[in-house]
């Protein structure tokens, strides 16, 4: 086998096994505070660790054996913590392994279309010239973007190696940078599940309530005349009223 040969099939294999071995890992269809989806997704160049967090809180008042309640526990909102990596390299225009980390999509299209829904200023512009030349700015566009994604309160799913989460926010954001991640973005993410509900208002019949006068909601009965009032009869509204003390 040749060397050429070898790596063709080395490259293969690495493609297959994107396709079908790894997992969808990334924050995907992220909808702002105000409404606004994003098109595009957030996927790290490196999951470090993905820790799980699913609690049950349990009340501490005694609960009678057999008692048919259902609050003496209940789920808490599940929460993710995720220990990610971006780095200066590879660049946009790298090769087969960062064809492989952009897994179908450039890094520059993405975060750039990201960025603009978001309202970051100069947000395409500046990204585009990050990505294609200035490496720092790279790392720090990407920052300013997790960044935008919490304070605009998103919920957001996260598909992680093991689970998928709907509705997600981001609750804490941390970084750190020494003489040996300069040049790179170690981030993790602590994000928190917001439980939807949907609600309604629903008027029940005055036929079905005991004290209808009283518990009814109100109905509208269009305009009413007004009929005028005497002296008289002004006194005697005003007597009744209860005086305060």
């Amino acid at each position: 086998m040749s060397a050429f040969t070898g790596f063709v099939q080395a490259g293969l294999q690495m493609g297959l096994d994107t396709i079908l071995v790894k997992p969808k890992r990334g924050i995907y269809n992220i909808v702002l505070g105000n409404g606004k989806i994003v098109n595009g997704y957030i996927a790290a160049q490196a999951v470090i660790e993905e820790r799980h967090i699913d609690e049950l809180e349990i009340t501490d008042h005694p609960v009678q054996q057999g008692a048919m309640i259902t609050d003496h526990a209940f789920k808490r909102p599940a929460e993710v913590t995720l220990h990610l990596g971006w780095s200066n390299s590879p660049t946009p225009t790298g090769g087969l392994l960062n064809a492989a980390i952009a897994t179908g999509a450039s890094l520059n299209s993405t975060v750039s279309s990201i960025a603009n829904v978001m309202g970051i200023a100069n947000g395409v512009m500046g990204l585009q010239s990050a990505l294609s030349g200035s490496a720092i700015s790279q790392i720090n566009h990407i920052y300013d973007l997790l960044l935008e994604l919490q304070s605009k309160r998103g919920l957001f799913d996260i598909y992680t190696g093991k689970r998928h989460y709907t509705n997600m926010v981001c609750k804490t954001l941390t970084t750190e940078s020494d003489f040996k991640s300069a040049h790179s973005l170690p981030i993790t993410m602590v994000c928190k599940q917001v439980i939807l509900v949907n609600t309604q208002t629903v008027s029940l019949p005055k036929s079905s309530q005991a004290n209808p006068q009283n518990t009814a909601s109100l109905a509208s009965k269009g305009t009413q005349p007004t009929t005028a009032v005497s002296s008289l009869e002004e006194l005697k509204l005003l007597k009744s009223y209860p005086r305060s003390q």
